[in-house]
């Protein structure tokens, strides 16, 4: 069986998570929990060590949780109609201050950063040269006598208040001590590191939303005409077993429709009902992740519970086949049996439940492989 991309998971300083240690991790993961216990943040922990491009990450997630409020968009006359049209960056770059307020959500604590932060640190757990560091340093531009710049310098916790020219941000990111990356930290500036040799961990997560037209449309034009193709069709059969055939209308609307068996013309997805919808992004999402890792929060929206173990069924073959690593969440008890009854099928230790909860002022994670979790189940006993 290829080799996880996370065989274990440290997080440190991220969230409410001082330091978080998960010693074994599965092929297919089920995390749960109470409210506000970390869930979503742990797959953002997890986004943000398989990303690239990190700093774009940070700002969505920062932006997902209303952290941040940044308008894009706007509406301009023109032709005689209003029309969307995308503002130019530039134009909607918060002050340090208000960047800073921002960013402080991301650091366990939520202290104001008036000065370099202690790293956030993800990754395995004692590999400290696979766990990727994040941390943030005030700058302020270093002036001569004559008054021009010559280069920067890093301020003291007190020297946002204190110094005369604007400070800004420097983000730094690190992948053990191969390397260090840093650019200036702000809404407006996305470069991606080129050239150093970044690990690339192919990454797809779905909020609990669900995925927009646009994703569920980019991800099908992956795979169409190709086997996953057929993957995707048996997936919404489960729900609709009638499905025949699926589609995307090439339209501003990135309309998806399938077409039904006994009705002759195709219908537009949506009209089936939220499950099918669900059902879909996940399937797609499953056949795109090969080699990586797909994150799905709260899994069980939308499906009722008597499919819910033929879809795990459905995510543990794909992940085993296309090497994929699942990370999920659930509220629902219903979802967590069908997650036993279908990791009792699978052979070793491809399915495992963590558990996370409050021991004392700090979150903690406790594992339920397949035999423990058949004996909770079994008994009843609340592991949610």
């Amino acid at each position: 069986m290829a080799s996880l991309a996370l065989p274990s998971l440290e997080v440190q300083g991220f969230r409410g998570f001082q330091d978080l240690r998960i010693g074994k991790l599965g092929r297919v993961n089920l995390i749960v929990g109470k409210n506000n216990i970390g869930k979503s943040s742990l797959l953002e922990a997890i986004q943000l060590y398989a990303a690239t491009d990190v700093q774009r990450s940070l700002w969505q997630i920062l932006r997902a949780h209303d952290e941040i409020k940044l308008v894009q968009k706007e509406q301009v006359w023109s032709s005689g109609q209003f029309e969307v049209a995308t503002i130019p960056q530039n134009r909607y770059v918060r002050q340090t201050e208000d960047v800073l307020s921002s960013l402080k959500y991301l650091f366990y604590g939520r202290k104001d950063i008036t000065g370099p932060t202690d790293p956030i640190k993800i990754g395995p757990i004692d590999n400290p040269e696979q766990q990727v560091q994040i941390s943030l340093d005030l700058y302020t531009a270093r002036i001569d006598e004559e008054g021009k710049k010559r280069g920067w310098q890093i301020l003291p916790p007190e020297g946002l208040i204190t110094v005369e020219s604007p400070p800004f941000l420097r983000f730094s990111f690190s992948l053990g001590k191969t390397f260090t990356i840093s650019y200036p930290l702000d809404t407006a500036t996305h470069a991606r590191p080129t050239g150093t040799g970044l690990k690339e961990i192919n990454v797809i997560s779905i909020e609990a939303s669900g995925l927009g037209k646009w994703e569920i449309a980019e991800l099908w034009d992956s795979i169409a005409l190709t086997d996953e193709e057929q993957e995707v069709l048996k997936a919404l059969r489960i729900v609709a077993p009638g499905i025949e055939g699926i589609g995307i209308v090439s339209s501003r609307d990135s309309t998806c429709i399938v077409k039904v068996k006994g009705i002759r013309e195709p219908i537009p997805i949506r009209s089936l009902g939220d499950g099918m919808q669900r059902m879909l992004g996940v399937a797609l999402a499953l056949v795109n992740a090969q080699n990586g890792i797909l994150l799905i929060d709260e899994i069980e929206n939308g499906l009722h519970y008597l499919i819910q173990e033929d879809l795990w069924r459905v995510v543990f073959q794909i992940a085993h086949r296309l090497n994929v690593q699942v990370f999920a969440t659930t509220h629902s008890w219903d979802c967590i049996t069908a997650f036993q009854e279908a990791a009792q099928a699978e052979e070793g230790e491809d399915g495992l439940l963590i558990r996370l909860e409050y021991k004392k002022d700090d979150i903690v994670a406790t594992i339920f492989d397949k035999r423990k979790l058949a004996i909770a189940t079994r008994a009843h006993i609340e592991v949610r």
